[in-house]
């Protein structure tokens, strides 16, 4: 039979005020660790713009095109219309991606440089409209909304803080559970329960166990 172990969260508690340098000093430790760590991070602030493509005589048919959106044929298309030094068909199929609506295609384009996703995002929803088009032998795509602004989709700074405060809350959290651990499972007697394995053995007494200071030891000496 198991013995159950008995938590008093009184004295866990009272454990962690009394080590409370402990636990600021392990958490400015895991900030310092947590801070050098996001430093280094070389991701820079990304921007997304968005173009949409809807069909006015079959969505359904549209959205069987989808895929060509990120293909490598629209991608270099896209990189030969824009004409940019630099930007080749790789990056702009990195930087494009396709979300289905109830209704129509969003084509997003994410870049470190907000002006150059606004741009890519409007070439790639030109060369997919006249893809599709070409395709299906009429009109079944045509745009939306073209990409005027580009929305901030990754902002460093809160990410690094985000990154700083996790890590060194989960610093706090760690130094506190071996704090409380260190409670539950001491040897220490603080209640008669604690030696009578709550009431399983008979306890008549207890003797306690006294560490003597140097001043007792003089005292005994020079008497």
């Amino acid at each position: 039979m198991s013995k159950e172990i008995n938590i008093d969260l009184k004295r866990c508690f009272k454990a962690i005020l009394g080590k409370w340098w402990l636990v600021l000093l392990i958490g400015a430790i895991f900030y310092v660790i947590a801070y050098l760590v996001s430093a280094s991070n070389l991701r820079e602030d990304e921007y997304t713009a968005e173009a949409t493509v809807f069909s006015a005589s079959d969505y359904s048919a549209l959205t069987l095109y989808s895929d060509i959106i990120t293909s490598s044929k629209v991608s270099e298309q896209a990189a030969n219309l824009l004409s940019i030094s630099d930007l080749n068909a790789d990056s702009i199929k990195k930087m494009i991606s396709v979300k289905t609506y109830s209704s129509v295609l969003g084509i997003y384009a994410t870049s470190t440089d907000e002006i150059l996703a606004i741009k890519v995002a409007n070439a790639v929803a030109a060369v997919f409209i006249d893809e599709v088009n070409n395709i299906a032998s009429y009109n079944l795509a045509r745009l939306l909304d073209e990409a005027n602004a580009a929305e901030l989709s990754y902002n460093k700074q809160i990410e690094q803080w985000k990154f700083r405060i996790f890590v060194t809350f989960a610093g706090i959290i760690f130094i506190c559970v071996w704090i409380v651990a260190r409670v539950i499972f001491s040897r220490k007697v603080h209640y008669l329960s604690d030696i009578g394995l709550d009431g399983e053995i008979d306890i008549i007494g207890a003797i306690p166990s006294f560490k003597k200071s140097g001043r007792d030891d003089l005292y005994e000496k020079t008497s």
